[in-house]
């Protein structure tokens, strides 16, 4: 189970966008204090920027990889490999995991199945299971664990807080001249890839500001020193088409992202660094939304994808973790090539019937000991002649990637948490 890259890109791009138009006033709000925000800072880029940086892999982990991408959808091509698992659970569960952590200059991946806490900086775990439920139903278990330092949970929403409250009642050009002198090892090692095209932040008679940021790709740039990374994404990434809003129970819109043709926009409104709907009074974020999906990829000559998935979204807040869960049950309208149509598509319908997706990101402290940045999921699949024909699909966009490409996408994801790390630090002298 493989998040698509462009998936991760928009995360990546939307993340590093909202620390930027924040400026340095969120530089402090790593910590109670500025000692504790300088270390909490440098421990937190370091250990995420580390996994991305000269990843050194056994071919065990390399075939595994490559198997679990090529049969992701098809998981009987590999529920009898014997090369990639590394253990049978008692419900004959195949298992396999590792666990990698940074040493000298190069983040260093073993295989391992291992339950015990990680207690170190830039350590990392993952576990993936694949259990057989039927003659043609599988499920896949993935779950991902990092180490990210001594960084408290409530820190991180502190971080988000600053951001948006950085720019409320200041002019766009306020704000791009504070993030450019703030942060200038990350604009230009961003800059290879992305520019901040477009930045509004306009305030209402509510006291509130509403922000509307488009990012453009440039993968032309990005081509003179990554050219595998850039032609992947001029392939697959700016072809690729996303909408993600999240909703409350009266329709309001609390959150809008999409992304098409080399464009990536996010719109959000707040008023003292707390998010408020897009529309109407000002008002708490609710606990419990609803996130709406549409999405769609070119691959090859056929262009697959879905409008209207729909799930609960909820909001981890407790003392010790943030995050949110999200949980799929509805089957969205598919868009499907014609050559396909005449197959059964009540496969489709599988994943989404019980106990449907649910995923689940949060970062959990404890004291004492490492803060976790978790992410877990879960998916069944019915094996079929349409999920066949898919998973070739998905098969190629993540067979182009591993490799060159993927190399060159942690080199770049590396130098721009290093380069934020440097102009956090410097903040914060």
């Amino acid at each position: 189970m493989r998040i698509p890259e462009f998936v991760r890109f928009a995360a990546l791009a939307g993340s590093l966008g909202a620390v930027l138009s924040a400026c340095r006033e969120v530089a402090p709000a790593f910590g109670p204090n500025i000692p504790l925000a300088r270390q909490n800072a440098e421990e937190f880029f370091y250990s995420v920027g580390s996994r991305f940086t000269n990843i050194q892999r056994s071919p065990r982990i390399l075939r595994a990889r490559a198997q679990f991408g090529h049969y992701a959808l098809t998981p009987s091509g590999v529920y009898n490999d014997t090369s990639v698992w590394l253990a049978i659970g008692p419900d004959s569960a195949r298992l396999f995991g590792d666990e990698g952590v940074f040493s000298v200059d190069r983040y260093i991946v073993s295989t391992k199945l291992s339950t015990t806490p990680l207690d170190a900086l830039t350590e990392s775990r993952e576990i993936v299971r694949l259990r057989k439920l039927k003659d043609d139903e599988y499920e896949w278990f993935t779950n991902v664990e990092v180490a990210l330092g001594r960084i408290e949970a409530k820190n991180i929403t502190d971080v988000l807080a600053a951001a948006l409250a950085a720019g409320e009642g200041k002019s766009p050009a306020a704000i791009r001249a504070n993030y450019t002198t703030s942060f200038p090892h990350t604009m230009a090692t961003m800059g290879r890839l992305f520019s901040i095209d477009t930045l509004r932040a306009t305030p209402d008679s509510d006291g509130a500001t509403t922000y509307d940021i488009a990012i453009r790709l440039t993968p032309d740039i990005l081509k003179a020193t990554m050219p595998h990374y850039a032609a992947y994404m001029d392939k697959y990434i700016s072809k690729g088409k996303y909408r993600i809003t999240l909703t409350d129970k009266s329709g309001a819109r609390w959150f809008d992202a999409r992304a098409a043709n080399y464009y990536m926009h996010f719109k959000v409104r707040s008023k003292g660094g707390h998010f408020a709907p897009l529309e109407g009074a000002v008002r708490p974020m609710p606990e419990s939304l609803t996130i709406h999906i549409d999405m769609s990829m070119k691959i090859l000559i056929f262009t697959v994808g879905w409008t209207d998935m729909t799930g609960d979204f909820e909001i981890i807040n407790t003392p010790h973790e943030r995050g949110w869960s999200m949980h799929f049950t509805k089957e969205p309208e598919w868009h499907l090539p014609p050559t396909v149509g005449y197959l059964l598509k009540s496969p489709l319908r599988r994943p989404f019937q019980d106990p449907g997706i649910p995923v689940r990101v949060s970062i959990r402290d404890n004291p004492g000991a490492q803060t976790i940045l978790n992410r877990r999921g879960a998916l069944v699949v019915q094996e079929s002649g349409i999920l066949r024909f898919l998973n070739r699909l998905s098969g190629t966009a993540v067979g182009d990637f591993l490799g060159p490409s993927e190399r060159e996408a942690n080199r770049f994801n590396g130098d721009a948490f290093r380069a934020l790390r440097q102009d956090v630090a410097a903040l914060l002298q």
